[in-house]
């Protein structure tokens, strides 16, 4: 895709972060004269990254805290927030033509100790399969900084602006979902574990059963086995008694 081909070309260090391990990390900062606040109320809501970022074309939030992004080449990327705070969200991609999996993202706003603004986008990822670590980071790379660049560069916080009825509204709702997706999932996470426990204890009732059952078993043959060695050895010496106590015939 011509798009991602571009922001690829932008990346200045291809295999920035790259670990030894395999999983890949990547770190981009934009230094921006304005406070955290109004940086975010510009770039912070779920779907505003249509308006900062040059390759995205369009965003279509979804329930349960989803969003799909269409860039301009047409490629579409979807993607999930899975945490939010005072000036930051993390996000996982979904589905997208990227060349990473397991894809999992930050972006957040702070002060910095100049009284500015640090805008800092990390990522940490796998490299799909058949491609290296080093295209997958120059990628990213390269998304991060057209972002970041396009930000610090086109986008005016000269006052402390805030988000229209409507963006708050939507990222209030992207907050509620998402929480309530995050609260649903510990919840289902809470209930398999719960359930694999009952099942646990159901089959170690079971095999105690098993095991005492066997053991009860095998003191009963044992039991009759006795009983029937003895009755033999009885019977043995009651015939050797008889044997013994009768009249010897006499000689002619």
């Amino acid at each position: 895709m011509k798009v991602l081909k571009l922001l690829a070309a932008l990346a200045s260090i291809a295999a920035c972060g790259i670990q030894t391990a395999g999983a890949v990390e990547v770190r981009q900062a934009a230094e921006i004269k304005a406070a955290p606040a109004a940086v975010w109320a510009k770039v912070g809501e779920w779907c505003a990254i249509k308006d900062w970022h040059p390759a995205v074309a369009s965003c279509q939030p979804g329930k349960r805290g989803f969003r799909t992004l269409t860039l301009k080449d047409g490629g579409k990327i979807l993607e999930k927030v899975t945490k939010t705070g005072k000036n930051t969200y993390s996000y996982d991609i979904i589905e997208s033509p990227l060349p990473v999996k397991n894809y999992k993202a930050t972006l957040t706003a702070k002060a910095d100790s100049l009284g500015t603004t640090d805008l800092v986008w990390t990522a940490k990822f796998d490299a799909a399969k058949g491609k290296s670590d080093a295209d997958a980071a120059a990628v990213i790379n390269g998304i991060f900084q057209a972002g970041l660049t396009n930000i610090k560069s086109n986008v005016k916080f000269d006052a402390p602006a805030s988000p229209s009825p409507a963006a708050a509204t939507a990222g209030t709702v992207v907050a509620a979902d998402a929480s309530k997706a995050i609260s649903a999932a510990a919840a289902r996470d809470e209930a398999r574990l719960k359930a694999r426990e009952e099942r646990r204890k159901r089959l170690e009732v079971a095999k105690l059963a098993a095991m005492e059952k066997f053991a009860k078993t095998k003191v009963m043959i044992a039991e009759k086995a006795k009983a029937a060695a003895e009755a033999a050895k009885a019977a043995y010496e009651k015939a050797k008694a008889a044997m013994t106590a009768a009249p010897q015939p006499k000689k002619p």
